[in-house]
């Protein structure tokens, strides 16, 4: 039909099929097609309607739900209808799998709801700030950690050396934590061969006083240099006295002899103080 203004030069407008043969004055709803086709509008705000010569109001004069045009009022027979569609909806269909990425999210999008129950994760979590809030994990240990027999990797966080001299480093090429914990005042034990299972070369001091072990004023320590033993209640030394000596004032010693004193050393008894060979 003729128009006033400017022409139509964009948008997808069409006239739909004639629906006057089905106004009895009694039916309101309507079917609508385009080509003989179910044409869904969309929206009634989509659709220019004239019955009987008069513009039908959206929503007021009829409505649309899916293809089906509903009137107000039932039309007669001897009026007269015409449909035009002012554009069709457009659907922006649905992205394929893989394709949406976290770029294509909009900023605080994704919240509690959209989150699955469970997630897995591969690799290291790192976290700013002191805690990771709503955050329920069950956890497999990693790194074998016991203490006697109980398994204590699970939910250990932090490995704490007590003591100096303690020191560790992590080799990347293995993977590895490499950890070095001193010896401590009796020196390098390792298991022998011999009958006792340990032995060492570093002189072996048991002190309960506040002087080191292995000093000859240390109180209530046993200290050895050079070979001592008791054999089925027998006490066996050296008889080649290799270090120098030293009776510290209000202390006594003894040796069994015969000895032989080596070339440069020597044997010093402090006044008051009594070493006894036997």
């Amino acid at each position: 039909m003729p128009y006033v203004g400017r022409g139509l030069e964009r948008g997808n407008y069409l006239k739909l099929d004639n629906i006057e043969s089905g106004f009895n004055g009694i039916t309101t709803a309507f079917n609508l097609t385009s080509g003989g086709s179910a044409f869904y509008p969309g929206s009634s705000y989509s659709l220019l309607v004239s019955l009987g010569g008069i513009i039908q109001e959206p929503e007021i004069g009829f409505t649309i739900n899916n293809s089906t045009l509903t009137f107000a009022a039932a039309p007669v027979g001897s009026d007269d209808c015409f449909i035009v569609a002012l554009g069709q909806s457009l659907g922006i269909g649905v992205p394929s799998a893989g394709t949406v990425g976290s770029s294509e999210l909009a900023a605080d999008s994704v919240g509690d709801r959209e989150l699955k129950n469970e997630i897995t994760y591969t690799g290291i979590l790192t976290a700013s700030g002191a805690n990771l809030t709503g955050i329920t994990t069950t956890l497999t240990s990693a790194v074998g950690v016991q203490s006697g027999t109980t398994t204590i990797g699970v939910g250990v966080t932090t490995l704490k050396f007590v003591g100096s001299g303690n020191t560790f480093q992590y080799v990347s090429a293995t993977d590895t934590v490499e950890i070095s914990i001193s010896s401590g005042a009796g020196g390098t034990w390792t298991a022998g061969g011999n009958n006792l299972g340990i032995h060492t070369t570093k002189l072996v001091g048991i002190a309960t006083g506040t002087e080191p072990a292995g000093t000859a004023t240390s109180e209530g320590a046993l200290q050895t240099h050079g070979h001592v033993s008791i054999i089925d209640g027998a006490l066996v030394t050296e008889q080649d006295i290799g270090q120098s000596l030293t009776i510290p004032t209000g202390k006594n010693g003894l040796l069994i002899g015969p000895v032989t004193v080596g070339a440069g050393v020597t044997i010093d008894v402090h006044t008051n103080s009594t070493l006894v060979v036997v």
